[in-house]
């Protein structure tokens, strides 16, 4: 189903028409709907479920690198996964980039602080941290090197639109009855039936952590999203802050 089709569907299922529930409205609750269920896999769901790579560029002695701000038009980080780094750049090859995988610490258990770390840290040993918007890196790099970066991490969905196609929906086709479901307490709670939207937002509860079992158990066929491609030489998905 498109995005179209699941409006006029809790609508139909609702017993309401588009002149007391256009189609903007419906699409405000199935976009909460679409962040809250989405947020459940994400943190349900093993972290190969609808993963993406991103890779970024060095800034000499720079350790930290920013995560651009979320917003309902981006389809950005959602969940980190893993960070892989480089500290020599030694081929033209994209695919042959020899990646360390750095350690994701906590700073409060570190015996020294953090700039310590920036300059000391072996290259061998890569770790680093989250704060805020930002990743921490150690040790910082000490040149300019093209796509020394190498992240893995879940993303957020783009918000719908009433043109978006079922392909863009990202969540399987098998559990859009899911987002359907979650847009009925919405319609109903503004209509003082608040008896019918409580009973409605808890048979989504039920249905949401039903389509989580499901989706654990097709485990050795998980879902992937169409995202930017591995191979993408063009843009650098890390923001410098300075």
């Amino acid at each position: 189903m498109n995005a179209a089709t699941i409006v006029d569907l809790a609508r139909d299922q609702t017993g309401v028409n588009d002149t007391q529930f256009p189609d903007a409205q419906v699409l405000k609750y199935l976009n909460i709907v679409k962040d809250n269920f989405w947020s459940y896999l994400v943190s349900s769901l093993k972290e190969n479920y609808n993963w993406d790579i991103f890779r970024a560029s060095t800034v000499v002695d720079q350790d930290e690198y920013v995560f651009p701000l979320m917003a309902s038009d981006s389809a950005w980080v959602k969940k980190l996964h893993s960070v892989w780094i480089t500290y020599s750049w030694d081929t033209n090859d994209l695919w042959l980039i020899d990646y360390t995988p750095a350690r994701l610490i906590k700073t409060s258990e570190l015996p020294y602080e953090w700039n310590y770390y920036v300059d000391n840290q072996s290259e061998s040993d890569p770790i680093y941290h989250i704060s805020d918007n930002s990743i921490f890196i150690a040790p910082a790099p000490k040149t300019v090197i093209t796509y020394w970066v190498k992240i893995t991490w879940v993303k957020k969905i783009v918000d719908y639109t009433i043109s978006t196609t079922e392909a863009q929906m990202i969540i399987p086709v098998d559990y859009h009855d899911v987002l359907i479901q979650g847009i009925f307490s919405y319609i109903y709670q503004p209509q003082g039936q608040k008896q019918e939207a409580m009973a409605e937002k808890q048979e989504y509860i039920r249905m949401r952590k039903e389509a989580v079992t499901e989706l654990i158990d097709r485990y050795a066929e998980p879902f992937y999203a169409t995202y930017p491609w591995d191979n993408n030489r063009d843009t650098d998905y890390i923001i410098n802050p300075y």
